[in-house]
């Protein structure tokens, strides 16, 4: 029996050789070449794209980008697919920037394993939301990796986070902002458990015995922040902590939000527990402060164990806090600091993240289900297209093997992982939908059965900043009313009875996002529009 086990491995292996020798895909193909074993060092490479115009590319095609690129190991290193550092490159040494797979030139990319994910799209899920939320998040698209001659699977290639005005677009702080308004910004620090330099918090996390709060400069970094600059940033964080510490930390005028940008910490919350991801606040966790303006956390980054894919610290928990880890789990090195849990204890801050939290939940918009669900069938529906997946996982054969304490019963094949991911997104947001219920004065997410259909709405031009014209089409004999709702719930304005042809005068109104709602008794529209 073990010896024609054996024989049928070994062609089976031989097949998988020859199908990866040549294949078609519809993913971008990446292919690397080093000279030596690539390692936690750089070293030199080559890398050519095959990204066709047309949407399939044959793996020994002719490539639309050909490179050279400075290579290393990142991330989990006892993962036994590894993930990438890449720095294209114009001569040894020299970085380049450059436009990769439709992505804004830069020149420090990413190529994620993504291992422990058999769904292969976790980080890409949370990652797209938060962007539609107003949010920048990291860019990312999935291709299939060669590297030195060997198939690899499928990778997330895309952007590192870093300050850029197509990235992270805040200001760039040189050796010589040491004073006044100059130094204000911008600012990057992150709570993770790297190695580099920072600063420790005075309080120490809820729950935690010996554990501390350390924060690591990310931009500037150790090589080029200054003394004044570290004086500044950590006395920023400083006051912000010492404020919400204290007995009037509600208090809208001398509490937190001095320091803090409100909607920023409502929209990175409302991510972390809508994904109830296991590092939540404690690791992989950003921070940035731009010249003038409050600190924000973000953005997001790290979304592997997120989404149900560790039974950790009850993370595959449909119900729960994230920001309450600690009284799961109060022995792990690294817990969420004090500040989340004094944040939900903000009545005030409550009010703003429940109305923005249920406009979010509004049909059509960014956390509706069935939005969501839209995401997670497109990016299946691409994985799947030729073949990709079943590449992946012959390479990776992870089906049923324990990586990151995963929940049981594991996920035999690729179609029960997303059933079990779709399940838990909407048994997540329902249990959300019980908690983030709509407090007083907040415009409600209208309960109706019947949607405007979205072509016989005319909303232009979007954005705008002067007059915002609305038509509806083939209005039938109900009463329309029509409403302008800033992202806090706020009545902007309102139109009681709408005509076929109507207009907004929004020059007097400020720069952002804002809510359009259209209703009558039996149906609704609602729709973002933003104001430049």
């Amino acid at each position: 029996m073990k010896k024609h086990y054996l024989i049928i491995l070994i062609c089976l292996l031989s097949i998988n050789n020859l199908v990866f020798a040549q294949f078609t895909s519809n993913l971008p193909i990446i292919i690397i070449t080093t000279p030596g074993v690539i390692g936690t060092t750089q070293i030199q490479g080559n890398m050519s794209i095959i990204d066709n115009v047309s949407g399939v590319n044959v793996s020994t095609g002719t490539p639309t980008f050909i490179g050279m690129i400075g290579i290393k190991h990142r991330g989990n290193l006892a993962y036994a697919k590894k993930s990438y550092s890449i720095e294209t490159w114009s001569a040894p040494l020299i970085s380049i920037d450059t436009s990769l797979l439709g992505m804004p030139s830069e020149n420090d990319w990413v190529l994620l394993g993504n291992y422990p994910d058999r769904s292969l799209m976790r980080n890409v899920i949370s990652n797209v939301l938060h962007e539609k939320m107003g949010r920048y998040a990291p860019r990312m698209k999935h291709c299939e990796l060669i590297v030195n001659n060997q198939y690899l699977g499928v990778y997330n290639f895309g952007e590192t986070i870093k300050r850029n005005i197509n990235r992270l677009d805040i200001s760039k702080l040189t050796v010589n902002d040491n004073n006044g308004y100059n130094m204000t910004g911008g600012y990057i620090w992150k709570l993770d458990d790297g190695i580099g330099a920072g600063w420790q918090s005075a309080f120490a996390p809820p729950y935690g015995v010996t554990q501390t709060i350390n924060f690591l400069f990310d931009y500037p970094d150790n090589a080029d922040i200054t003394p004044s600059q570290i004086a500044y940033i950590k006395s920023y964080v400083d006051s912000f902590e010492n404020e919400l510490n204290a007995a009037n930390f509600q208090d809208t005028l001398n509490g937190w939000r001095k320091h803090g940008a409100v909607n920023a910490f409502i929209d990175f919350i409302i991510m972390q527990e809508l994904s109830r991801n296991n590092e939540a606040y404690r690791q992989n966790n950003y921070f940035f402060k731009d010249k003038g303006t409050k600190m924000r956390p973000g953005p997001l980054w790290g979304g592997d164990l997120a989404w149900k894919n560790t039974a950790s610290c009850n993370s595959s928990k449909d119900t729960g806090w994230c920001y309450n880890f600690g009284g799961a789990c109060g022995a792990e090195p690294r817990l969420p600091t004090f500040w989340w849990k004094n944040l939900t204890s903000d009545t005030l801050f409550m009010k703003d993240l429940k109305c923005r939290y249920i406009h979010f939940r509004m049909s059509g918009d960014v956390l509706d289900t069935v939005e969501i669900f839209k995401i997670v069938d497109s990016l299946k529906t691409k994985l799947n297209a030729n073949g990709a997946l079943t590449r992946n996982f012959i390479q990776w054969p992870i089906w049923a093997v324990p990586i990151v304490n995963e929940p049981t019963p594991m996920a035999l094949d690729y179609n029960t992982e997303i059933a079990n991911l779709k399940q838990f997104i909407k048994l997540r947001l329902s249990w959300l939908d019980g908690k983030w219920t709509t407090p007083p004065n907040c415009d409600a997410a209208v309960n109706t059965t019947d949607i405007i259909p979205e072509n016989l709405v005319s909303i232009y031009p979007v954005p705008t900043a002067n007059k915002l014209y609305i038509e509806i089409k083939e209005m039938n004999t109900e009463k329309y009313s029509i409403t302008l709702i800033d992202l806090q719930g706020k009545l902007l304005f309102n139109i009681d009875k709408a005509s076929q042809k109507n207009i907004i005068d929004i020059s007097d109104f400020s720069k952002g996002i804002y809510f359009l709602q259209i209703k009558s008794d039996k149906e609704h529209f609602v729709k973002k529009v933003v104001f430049e």
